[in-house]
């Protein structure tokens, strides 16, 4: 079984989907970026390590709509706009992924959407629901 969780600022995707496996559950997280929940639909943190905390708590809170959490991810992409912000991603990636350790790729890309310096998109897995 296939469910969709709608992205409370766009129609044109899902900010997480789900499938049944067996007696597991993959989870899909669409990218995150570091804004505050509530929006506006763009970045305005201060700071590298503010914007990236955001964007791991958007992580955990689409994760949080099927009773998932970060130990439960498997995969993670990081999407970084300047090779300078890895060290600050990686310090805050380990502070709070350290306890589960998921895979994790990080590309240097031209640009993102919405003011951003960082987006992550997310896979992880959870005993079916």
């Amino acid at each position: 079984m296939i469910e969709r969780f709608p992205d409370k600022f766009s129609t044109s995707f899902s900010k997480l989907t789900t499938i049944d496996i067996g007696d597991k559950t993959l989870l899909f997280v669409s990218g995150q970026v570091g804004m505050l929940a509530e929006g506006p639909p763009r970045v305005v943190a201060e700071t590298f390590d503010e914007e990236a905390r955001l964007c791991f708590r958007n992580v955990e809170l689409a994760l949080a709509e099927v009773g998932a959490s970060l130990k439960d991810l498997v995969r993670i992409n990081g999407y970084l706009t300047r090779a300078e912000d890895y060290p600050p991603y990686d310090k805050v990636r380990k502070e709070l992924l350290s306890a589960a350790p998921p895979a994790s790729a990080t590309v240097i890309v031209a640009g993102l959407l919405g003011n951003a310096r960082l987006e992550i998109d997310a896979i992880a897995v959870i005993e079916k629901r």
